[in-house]
């Protein structure tokens, strides 16, 4: 890597290229803590000043990282005829298998300016419109959006943080017994949580994605304006 290079456009570009592929695979071995500039300049054999000819600063190789996890599973578009639940299942679904392919993938994302990403804006751009058409108001279509990425974001943190993960079916259920004990209702609610579950983050995420989308149906078909 030489200030030879960047000094081209398409070189530059190649060498960022190079430099996020680096960095996802720093990520799968140090985690998000543990990514630094200075690790990262490690790997690459160079400086880390010389970082700063490809990137701004951090928080532009963290949108870089995030474009390249989320861009790397919205290949696929639903047909032009889809209707809107497949549409935002498919975003849905599409997104939380991206960031479940990276290690804390979730947590790249949530320090992301994704908005001000330009291919976030085109996919963003076409989903609006396929929505406005099927009868979405702007601030419907924007909501459901959002709330359909935030709470595949949290699914995901879950998934890849949540120390309960580990635990064994023995001790969740000597658990449960013990909050009976004081919290009956609570007990009963968990017990009910983990046989529906068996343990399966998979159903956790489509009964959510299954009420949310119940909801926008709601208000679509009241044609619910925002106060």
């Amino acid at each position: 890597m030489s200030e030879t290079k960047a000094a081209g456009g398409q070189e530059r570009g190649l060498e960022r290229e190079r430099i996020v592929e680096t960095a996802l695979e720093l990520l799968a071995e140090v985690g998000f803590s543990g990514l630094t500039l200075r690790r990262l300049a490690a790997r690459l054999g160079v400086q880390a000043a010389a970082l700063y000819w490809y990137f701004k600063n951090k928080q532009d190789l963290i949108d870089a990282m995030a474009t390249r996890i989320i861009t790397s599973e919205f290949r696929a578009v639903p047909p032009a005829a889809a209707d809107w639940r497949a549409l935002l299942t498919h975003v849905a679904r599409t997104n939380r298998r991206a960031l479940l392919r990276y290690h804390d993938g979730a947590q790249i994302l949530a320090h992301a300016n994704m908005p001000q990403q330009p291919v976030m804006l085109k996919g963003l751009e076409q989903l609006l419109r396929r929505l406005a058409r099927q009868g979405f108001s702007t601030e419907l279509s924007m909501s459901s959006f959002f709330i359909i990425i935030r709470f595949t974001l949290g699914c995901v943190f879950e998934e890849q943080a949540d120390p309960r993960s580990s635990a064994t079916r023995a001790g969740q259920h000597a658990y449960i017994q013990q909050l009976a004990k004081v919290y009956p209702t609570v007990a009963e609610g968990f017990k009910v949580s983990m046989a529906q579950r068996q343990h399966n983050p998979d159903w956790h995420f489509e009964r959510g994605l299954e009420i949310i989308l119940a909801g926008i149906q709601t208000q679509l078909d009241a044609g619910v304006q925002p106060a």
